[in-house]
């Protein structure tokens, strides 16, 4: 694991008989470099962070079941009365604790059942501890997801990383919580300016339902130190471990049978291949079709054409699962009992070609099922 960082995972009440509070602490002081979402709406973690959260810190308090979101002065109110418990309890500065919520939006955070369990979250601190701490902070996710790297030429030096994520997925920036650790000294000001980069290669690569959080929350944490030569191999490793967690919250998307890979192919411009991308990750007829293994490219072209984006229909290409479907926007004859079997399985492959241009871009989107209305209809209750 990463040496110098430890975790904990407690139950506290905010989720009746389940884990919902997690620690992070750092045995020496860390930069922080975070993306916060970009609703316009935004919890009071986030808030609270911008304005009384300076690097470096010491320590990361996330919570499940309560986002804390549109709570007025009280919600960033709590979480100062919170901080400055947990700074007592730390022996730290309440201005070095960063903090993270999900859960439903609307709800305080229940200020005195956190500080209660403060202590046993600091006794139950351990290096190993990372699976507690990633299952104190979801929600309907059906398993904890971490990952892990180890740097090359860094004497052992690791990263770790946790996220939490299966509903509420939008490309404009995942809906989820995820944080990443590493024991390496890699500059800070290249750091900052990479993160976000690698935020739009990975977290923003992937959809589920394309509804936008007001808690979306990436935070890296890594010690100041090294030189230019270092970032280069630390900001590959990285960027892979967070497209694999931007991977695995697809993948457990809410509900989800499938996995899409969605390519989008010559266009103009870079810009416009994402939106017609998007416009088809996000459309409920095409997420539908997917998941009843309906070969329907009527769908995917209606939405290809509803992204305010020019194409040329009579160029169209729309391949799926390696069969062309349709060639200068135009059907070709398939066989669509054929197509039901390949589109039968958990990852499917869409390709559209518009040949208008050299630009591309790929995303992730997930097949809309029973099972997510059912878990979105009683979510609150």
């Amino acid at each position: 694991m990463v040496k110098g960082v430890r975790f904990s995972g407690v139950a506290s009440g905010i989720k009746p008989g389940a884990l919902d509070l997690g620690l992070v602490f750092f045995d020496e002081p860390v930069y922080a470099v975070p993306l916060y979402t970009k609703n316009r709406v935004k919890a009071a973690h986030i808030l609270y962070n911008r304005k009384r959260v300076r690097n470096p810190v010491r320590a990361l308090i996330v919570n499940s079941g309560c986002a804390n979101a549109c709570t007025g002065h009280e919600g960033v109110a709590d979480i100062d009365a919170i901080a400055a418990a947990a700074a007592r309890e730390l022996g730290i500065e309440k201005s070095e604790i960063l903090f993270a919520s999900t859960g439903v939006i609307g709800t305080r955070l229940p200020v005195g059942k956190i500080v209660a369990a403060l202590p046993e979250l600091k006794r139950h601190l351990k290096e190993k501890a990372v699976e507690l701490f990633a299952r104190a902070i979801m929600t309907t996710d059906t398993h904890p997801k971490i990952v892990q790297g180890q740097l090359t030429g860094k004497g052992g030096s690791m990263i770790v990383g946790v996220a939490k994520g299966s509903g509420m997925i939008n490309p404009l920036f995942a809906t989820m919580l995820s944080f990443l650790f590493t024991d390496a000294a890699v500059p800070y000001e290249g750091l900052k300016r990479a993160v976000p980069g690698l935020g739009k290669e990975s977290f923003e690569r992937i959809t589920v339902d394309g509804e936008t959080s007001t808690n979306d929350t990436v935070i890296v944490f890594a010690r100041n130190g090294g030189n230019a030569d270092d970032l280069k191999p630390f900001r590959e490793a990285l960027g892979s471990l967070m497209r694999e967690l931007s991977l695995m919250i697809v993948k457990d998307g809410e509900g989800a049978t499938k996995v899409v890979h969605l390519t989008v192919n010559g266009a103009k411009r870079k810009e416009l291949a994402e939106k017609i991308a998007r416009r088809i990750a996000t459309s409920p007829l095409c997420k539908t079709a997917f998941f009843g293994c309906d070969p329907n490219w009527g769908r995917i072209i209606a939405a290809a054409g509803d992204a305010n984006v020019p194409i040329d229909q009579n160029k169209a290409e729309i391949v799926l699962q390696g069969e062309t479907l349709v060639r200068n926007g135009v059907e070709v004859p398939f066989s669509e009992e054929k197509l039901k079997r390949l589109m039968d399985k958990k990852e499917l492959e869409l390709v559209v070609n518009l040949f208008g241009g050299r630009a591309s871009y790929d995303i992730y989107t997930t097949d809309l099922t029973f099972d997510y209305v059912k878990i979105n209809a009683s979510y609150r209750t």
